[in-house]
């Protein structure tokens, strides 16, 4: 993986992420109440349910396009036009089921909810349901151009979603409903700002290859389902710990707000990464080069190591304070701000299994292994209803450790597993490599606590953590750097790649 494409990527990642800050930071005036939580509630649907199902789609997408028989130009135009328009056509008829359903799905959503709020709800859920075209689409099509390596345009293909919603809170009166409409707008969008690039690759939404030969045999492929399993498993037991707590007011609210910021923290490092290296490593795979692979995998576990010991550690001594001067307001309270940066920490836990789920699940995707991500995901979806079942009563800090242990224990599971694709990518290099990393960790929270002790309080209000989170992660990048770690995660282009 090239360190100067990976960095494009993330900086492409975080313009459209820091909107989405942005975004979110506009929404906090509006506080935690009834409106607020099935909003963020049923938001979840297309942003991680039918993303989920997007980036299963896009990835089995690279995976066929890196096949011995669609190696030519015109079977890979048809082949995609072919697998938009099928699952287009797939997508709206679940819909339309969807829309007849919705009452009994909302009640679902939102158990707990005050029963005068349905009416809201449902209505809120029809407007937001055409959403899942929206984002399916975008999501084959930005796999398609990363395959094309076309990556900077898919970093920031959320930028106008977020710049409409925010130009909207920024001018307008905060409605919800009217805001719900901008929402599934802003999810077109992420189609709209794709497309030019799109075409000017040679592919278009509908195209027969003219030139190829009929075939009258049908492909039955269960990978979409296998790998749509295998997305899902960590929206779902955020989507139920929603409903488990949806009885006390705010707690949706306090949910989305640590989940959102852990979500979009994390994913402009792993996206970048999954986006930059699956076409390289679906390649080098199809043509029998384990080798590459495993250096591959060894590179992007000491990367994403290198990225994740400082953000846990960032939760932990910074959590709070960032809650506290992004969101809180008069009607976001500290109160709210206190549950929000504690269940930002216990998320944070089960990092691993986030990142396995939308990075590590596909390279067993690459040798078509989907028993452990199929069967480990289900049980994990199965079992968490049950133990919120139990749970809920003692609120959402009771239901959000439980996700952090299933996601732990799921990552255990892909952790092992991935040797069937990478061979034993465990070494002692990559041990030795990963201690270096910890010790930097290790020299910043030292830094963090020294601090703490000689500064106890400090001038600037909210903004006074500002310094010394800067000096901690100088001092962890220092450290790093000094390490010869930065050489390794991050190694220059060579004029043989």
């Amino acid at each position: 993986m090239k360190g100067s494409t990976y960095l494009l990527m993330v900086f492409g990642i975080f313009i459209a992420k820091g909107l989405g800050f942005v975004r979110n930071i506009f929404f906090a005036p509006l506080g935690g109440n009834e409106l607020t939580d099935i909003y963020f509630q049923i938001f979840d649907i297309p942003t991680l349910v039918f993303t989920g199902i997007g980036t299963a789609l896009a990835t089995l997408v690279i995976k066929k396009l890196n096949k011995p028989e669609n190696k030519s130009p015109n079977t890979q135009k048809e082949f995609v036009s072919r697998f938009i328009c099928n699952i287009s056509a797939i997508t709206l008829g679940v819909t339309a089921i969807l829309y007849f359903y919705t009452p009994k799905i909302v009640r679902w959503l939102l158990p707990g909810l005050n029963p005068e709020f349905y009416g809201d709800a449902q209505k809120m859920f029809y407007i937001m349901l055409p959403s899942g075209l929206f984002v399916i689409v975008a999501y084959i099509i930005s796999g398609v151009l990363q395959n094309n390596n076309v990556f900077f345009i898919t970093s920031i293909m959320s930028l106008p979603y977020n710049v409409v919603i925010i130009s909207y809170l920024a001018f307008a009166p905060l409605d919800i409903f009217v805001i719900s409409f901008i929402t599934t707008l802003g999810w077109f969008l992420h189609i709209a700002i794709l497309l030019p690039d799109f075409y000017r690759s040679g592919y278009r939404i509908f195209y027969i290859d003219k030139t190829k030969e009929k075939n009258a045999k049908k492909e039955r492929n269960l990978e979409i389902f296998y790998i749509f399993i295998s997305s899902i498993m960590f929206q779902i037991c955020i989507i139920c710990d929603k409903a488990a707590v949806s009885e006390s007011i705010g707690a949706v609210t306090a949910i989305h707000y640590a989940t959102n910021f852990f979500i979009t923290i994390i994913s402009i490092f792993v996206v970048a990464m999954s986006n930059i290296s699956f076409p390289s490593i679906s390649k080098n795979y199809e043509e029998g080069n384990h080798e590459e692979v495993k250096k591959t995998t060894q590179q992007l576990i000491q990367l994403l190591f290198a990225i994740l010991v400082p953000f846990i550690l960032l939760t932990f001594g910074f959590g709070e304070d960032l809650i506290r001067l992004l969101y809180e307001g008069e009607e976001f309270t500290p109160a709210l701000t206190a549950q929000t940066s504690l269940l930002l920490i216990i998320y944070s836990l089960g990092v691993f299994g986030y990142v396995c789920q939308e990075l590590f699940n596909k390279l067993l995707y690459l040798g078509s292994i989907y028993k452990y991500t199929v069967i480990g995901s289900i049980a994990v979806m199965l079992i968490k209803p049950l133990i919120n079942h139990w749970l809920g009563e003692f609120g959402a800090v009771a239901v959000a450790v439980s996700t952090a242990i299933l996601f732990t224990a799921y990552a255990v599971l892909i952790g092992i597993t991935m040797t069937k694709v990478t061979g034993n990518y465990l070494s002692a290099a990559l041990g030795i490599n990963l201690l270096k990393i910890l010790g930097a960790g290790g020299a910043a929270t030292a830094v963090y606590f020294i601090f703490n002790r000689l500064f106890p309080t400090l001038p600037g209000g909210n903004f006074g953590f500002i310094l010394p989170l800067m000096i901690c992660l100088a001092v962890y990048a220092a450290v790093i750097w000094l390490s010869g770690i930065m050489k390794i995660i991050l190694p220059k282009r060579t004029t043989q790649e």
